[in-house]
């Protein structure tokens, strides 16, 4: 990796002010403390906007089950003794009670702590905005790193990651612990740059902790860095090695272990046996049948999402495009799901792969100013001299400096490679003095039309907006009903109450036939889930055509009921 960045970077850095600003401003305004302040105005704005909606919507009662209710009953459950337990599972979940027959996510551990401040899921929703805007730093970091001179690039970057719809999805789609590794994913790639290894090995281990197959990329960037710095080998190798074993831990032992009698121990691999039965057939026919997939991938939902992907931050990850690699292993995952939602643009599916492709295209911008720079000022002559002898240090080559260390052929190899890939980006007709205000139109332009193109944004958007007077009403007066269940009581709820009911040890999820077993049933019919709405209102009638429960309550379509009788039979 290129040894480019702190003191020299700084010196680098401009220390004049811009000209355009007033006269007033400019002995203490400069360049780089002006785009500082953009960045903190800007993760300051997602904090708040952000993060107001994600709250109203689900003070709106807009928020489900899944996943809210059920992490918030997690972490509550982790609190108060009884790690990852949560009760109310859906149709699709088979196993234990507890969130390790889901996902494997530690970090739900020291999470909990949080509920010692505030307990709710509010708390959680508070957690993963301010957590996603502070992924803006080290991203900031990163290009201030690459592009000293430049900051204002920093501050496109910036723009394209907050505005970016994978990271609006995450903020706005309930809570997940995978949110988490965006933020953490980028402070590892900083710290990488930065050579900050303690800082890098903390951020990795943060981030596998959030869910089972963040190993897997983790394992991609340390064979890179073993590859571009042949001093860090050992460490890049053992690394990837415990990434590995950590993700073969998780679906080998944990996941099985939670999972008794579940096909092939995971809940979710009926969204991948139309390639195999298990993990291993699936495999063998991706490789012994490649136009399976290739049929399976060029469908236009499919397209579309990759489309998504290429726009996030302008492309540009495509001029450096190795960091890209760590991106595939989750990118693969996606775009071979049956479950749509995994391709949509939308929801959490995509926060292992967004720091990739930012941090890719902090190494493009770079890689383009450099070459552009270098085309300006040299000679052909010099200019292939540069590209093939300098390449150790340059920002786009993340890969290049192991060709030193590299037996003499593939090292010959990868210098060859390499300067014909700077002698194409020399090319690109883009002035030098204007390829700041260039790259920041570009990255503003692309994010713009990026977050336009997913249409699930503005409806998860506007149930977030300030409620009206009606909504305000029907708010208090369903909180005070809800109210009247004891903190204690086991509850079944139906997927809208359900997140407010949740901190407890036992919940569970109407249509459940567990539900029968619970003290209190509360159900808002006219907001179930429409699949399942029938078996609700079925449910409800039966319980109160029983003679075993009372109405505790009724408003606003929402009913309460107490059981005052034995359990009905499932």
């Amino acid at each position: 990796m290129p040894p480019a960045g702190g003191r020299l970077a700084r010196a680098a850095t401009p220390t004049h002010a811009p000209a355009w600003l007033p006269s007033w401003l400019t002995p203490w305004l400069t360049q780089r403390r002006l785009a500082w302040g953009l960045v903190w105005l800007m993760a300051l704005a997602f904090t708040l906007f952000v993060g107001y909606h994600a709250l109203y919507r689900h003070w709106e009662f807009h928020t489900d089950a899944f996943d809210l209710g059920n992490m918030d009953q997690a972490v509550w459950n982790t609190l108060h003794g009884h790690p990852f337990r949560f009760t109310n599972r859906g149709n699709d979940d088979f196993g234990l009670p507890t969130r390790l027959s889901i996902h494997v996510e530690p970090i739900i551990l020291p999470l909990s702590l949080l509920y010692l401040i505030h307990a709710g899921p509010a708390t959680l929703l508070v957690t993963q905005t301010v957590a996603l805007a502070l992924g803006a730093f080290p991203l900031f970091a990163l290009s201030l790193r690459r592009l000293p001179q430049l900051p204002f690039v920093g501050v496109g970057l910036v723009f394209a990651y907050l505005l970016s719809p994978f990271t609006i999805s995450e903020a706005l789609w309930d809570f997940h612990p995978v949110a988490l590794a965006t933020p953490l994913l980028l402070a590892a790639l900083w710290a990488l740059d930065a050579r900050r290894y303690g800082w890098f090995l903390a951020a990795v281990i943060l981030a596998m902790a959030t869910k089972e197959d963040v190993g897997l990329s983790v394992a991609v960037i340390a064979l890179l860095l073993a590859v571009a710095r042949p001093q860090k080998r050992r460490f890049g190798v053992l690394l990837a090695i415990g990434a590995l074993l950590w993700v073969a831990i998780c679906f080998k032992l944990i996941l099985p272990h939670y999972n008794v009698g579940v096909a092939g121990g995971n809940n979710y691999w009926y969204r991948y046996n139309w390639l195999g039965r298990t993990p291993t057939e699936a495999l063998v026919n991706a490789l012994t049948k490649p136009w399976l997939v290739l049929g399976y991938l060029v469908a236009p939902g499919r397209l579309g999402y990759l489309a998504i992907v290429l726009r996030t931050a302008g492309a540009l990850g495509l001029l450096a495009p190795v960091l890209l690699l760590a991106a595939l292993p989750d990118l693969a995952v996606n775009l071979l799901s049956s479950h749509t939602e995994q391709y949509s643009g939308f929801f959490q599916y995509n926060a292992i792969i967004l720091p990739y492709l930012l941090g890719a295209a902090v190494y493009g911008a770079a890689a383009l100013v450099h070459a552009r720079q270098r085309a300006a000022s040299q000679p052909d002559a010099q200019r292939l001299a540069a590209a093939g002898a300098g390449l150790h240090g340059e920002a786009w080559a993340l890969w290049v400096g192991g060709w030193r260390a590299a037996p003499a052929g593939l090292a010959k190899v990868g210098h060859a490679c390499a300067a014909l890939w700077s002698a194409l980006l020399e090319r690109i007709p883009a002035p030098v003095r204007l390829l700041q205000p260039l790259l920041v139109a570009w990255l503003v332009v692309f994010s713009l039309w990026n977050i336009s193109t997913v249409g699930r944004i503005p409806p998860f958007w506007a149930a977030g907006n300030p409620p009206s007077a009606a909504l305000s009403a029907r708010m208090t007066a369903v909180n005070a009903l809800l109210a009247k269940i004891p903190a204690n009581a086991p509850v079944c709820a139906t997927d809208t109450l359900d997140p407010h009911l949740s901190d407890r040890y036992t919940l569970y999820l109407a249509p459940d036939p567990q539900c029968y077993q619970a003290s209190y049933v509360a159900m808002d019919l006219p907001n179930a889930i429409g699949d399942v709405r029938a078996a609700d209102t079925k449910m409800l009638k039966r319980m109160q055509a029983s003679g075993r429960y009372t109405v505790v309550g009724a408003t606003h379509g929402v009913v309460v009921l107490q059981r005052i009788g034995q359990p009905l039979a499932p």
